[in-house]
């Protein structure tokens, strides 16, 4: 059986990541593990001020409460916990502990929250930024707007040179719950007829019940990932999937503002990434 491992501390801005992988158990039938990690009782080993009859942490009291955090959002979506394990562990590093757990518990996807709009630190979260960056698991990243609603359509933006090593993955995990995939590829189309043989013959291979592709031809005056940005606000898919390298830059600029004037682009849609 998959296994999901669902980070929280226990905050406003991490009950969407566990209202989501909710959402997903409930319909294709995962484990989860809640992971909570409480940092509040640690102190620094560099210190110079001494502590004495400090109490230790009481784990058993940390996991009550993260399964009373849990159980409440279970009753507020309707849905009943099944196959649910909870850990609550005390810990200096946050993403050290995330990580290891998730090796030791097999995890297939880690679940994480967003923290809202600026510079991708700001936005994912420190902790999120860097399991993006180490994590060999793919990661679900649910961002602060996000409604629970069931989850049906897979936007995959592509750019079609890996796409027989990637697309298998994405199906796999789609398959679990019947979704569609929709591979969105753009291009400026300099050379039409070249490009529209190499697309139909791509089209060909991989176009099934389930796969759908989308060729869009950009404006030169407008970014890649402004053209991105407009699709996923038009067809509202339940999750885009992407295959990010270890920079970060380009997950920072897709949930930059459409335009300077603009607060900025609050997606509602989950992420699953995967590490290129």
């Amino acid at each position: 059986m998959k296994k999901i491992l669902v980070t929280t501390d226990l905050s406003h801005s991490s009950k969407v990541a566990v209202r989501f992988a909710i959402q997903l158990a409930s319909q294709i039938g995962y484990e989860l593990t809640f992971l909570y990690v409480n940092t509040s009782f640690i102190i620094d080993p560099f210190s110079a001020v001494t502590f004495v009859g400090l109490p230790e942490p009481d784990n058993k009291k940390q996991e009550q409460a993260l399964i009373k955090f849990v159980h409440t959002l279970y009753r507020q979506t309707n849905k009943q916990p099944d196959k649910t394990t909870y850990i609550a562990e005390n810990k200096l590093d946050v993403s050290e502990a995330i990580l290891n757990c998730a090796k030791r518990i097999k995890a297939d996807y880690i679940c994480m929250s967003t923290r809202g709009g600026g510079l991708v630190n700001k936005l994912l979260g420190s902790h999120t930024t860097r399991i993006l960056h180490d994590s060999p698991i793919p990661l679900l990243v649910v961002p602060r707007h996000y409604r629970i609603k069931k989850l049906s359509t897979i936007l995959y933006p592509s750019d079609l040179e890996k796409i027989e090593t990637e697309l298998p993955l994405i199906k796999k995990f789609a398959s679990s719950f019947d979704a569609s995939i929709a591979v969105y590829h753009y291009d400026y189309f300099t050379e039409e007829e070249e490009v529209n043989k190499k697309l139909n013959k791509i089209e060909h291979k991989f176009n099934s019940d389930k796969v759908s592709f989308h060729f869009k031809k950009l404006n030169p005056e407008v970014s890649l990932l402004r053209h991105l940005q407009i699709d996923i606000m038009t067809i509202k898919p339940s999750i885009i999937t992407m295959f990010a390298k270890e920079n970060r830059n380009w997950l920072e600029q897709l949930f930059q503002p459409l335009k300077t004037s603009e607060k900025g682009f609050n997606t509602r849609t989950p992420m699953l990434v995967f590490k290129k």
